[in-house]
């Protein structure tokens, strides 16, 4: 389970976003409110926050995302008792709130708009809101038996580890085979299910390369430092890798070479 949080100060407009048919919107709780848009809940919001004239952002916005798997199981009554021990988790459950279900995807997930000032004019502390919010809402996955993001984290971390050592295998055999050049090397790692995407700066020379695997895509020094260009030993033409005519799938780097020059083969 994912928890996204912040402080806003366009509460309202975020509920009347939030309501929209085309999302699938459903009102799964209301809490010490009683308005059916943004401006009637703004409306309400404005008599606590009208106590409190030093806060800037008064209004809290959180989006509670289950796992896919576990979304689907859940009913309307789940998602409100999850959305309450979230809030509780928080120590926002005195606060005025509405909790929107959206099922416009098969990620079915929460928005939940929060006023961030009390019945006494006391504003939430929102300096550690995020992080506050996902571990709140890790403790409430595991109430409800559901999938952790940190179980998530460790299994993507596991498979992109993996696919690493697969590539990194690969990349050697190719190298056993002694490629004359680096449009060898492309076919070769081609044949074996890996494609490679040269890198070209703005003087239009190759400066690295990417590697895509298993719909995973990643630089070939992130698989082994081993796997740069200058370390290959493989014959690099120039004006080979620029046919068009080869499909490659160029990709621009993501950081500027100053003044376009070439920085030459990383």
């Amino acid at each position: 389970m994912i928890a996204k949080a912040s402080a806003i100060s366009h509460g309202g407009a975020g509920i009347d976003y939030a309501l929209k048919e085309e999302k699938k919107a459903e009102v799964i709780d209301k809490r010490l409110i009683v308005g059916d848009n943004g401006k009637e809940i703004k409306s309400e919001f404005k008599i606590f926050q009208n106590l409190n004239t030093r806060a800037t952002n008064k209004d809290l916005s959180f989006v509670i995302s289950p796992e896919p798997i576990d979304g689907r199981k859940l009913t309307n009554e789940n998602y409100k008792a999850i959305a309450e021990d979230f809030l509780k988790g928080l120590k926002l459950e005195n606060h005025q709130a509405i909790v929107i279900k959206h099922g416009d995807r098969n990620h079915t997930h929460l928005h939940l708009f929060v006023n961030r000032i009390d019945e006494e004019g006391k504003a939430y502390n929102d300096s550690y809101i995020s992080k506050e919010s996902q571990t709140v809402a890790d403790q409430v996955a595991i109430n409800f038996g559901l999938t952790r993001a940190r179980m998530v984290q460790q299994e993507n971390e596991e498979k992109r580890k993996e696919l690493k050592s697969e590539i990194l295998a690969k990349h050697k055999a190719a190298l056993a085979q002694r490629p004359r050049d680096l449009n060898t090397y492309i076919d070769m790692m081609k044949a074996n299910g890996i494609k490679v995407i040269p890198t070209i700066n703005k003087a239009n020379r190759i400066q690295g390369f990417r590697v895509e695997y298993s719909g995973v895509n990643m630089k070939a020094s992130e698989v082994h430092r081993s796997m740069s260009l200058s370390k290959m030993g493989v014959d690099i033409k120039q004006s080979e890798i620029m046919n068009p005519k080869l499909d490659v799938g160029y990709q621009k780097p993501t950081q500027d070479i100053n003044k376009g020059k070439s920085k030459g083969i990383g």
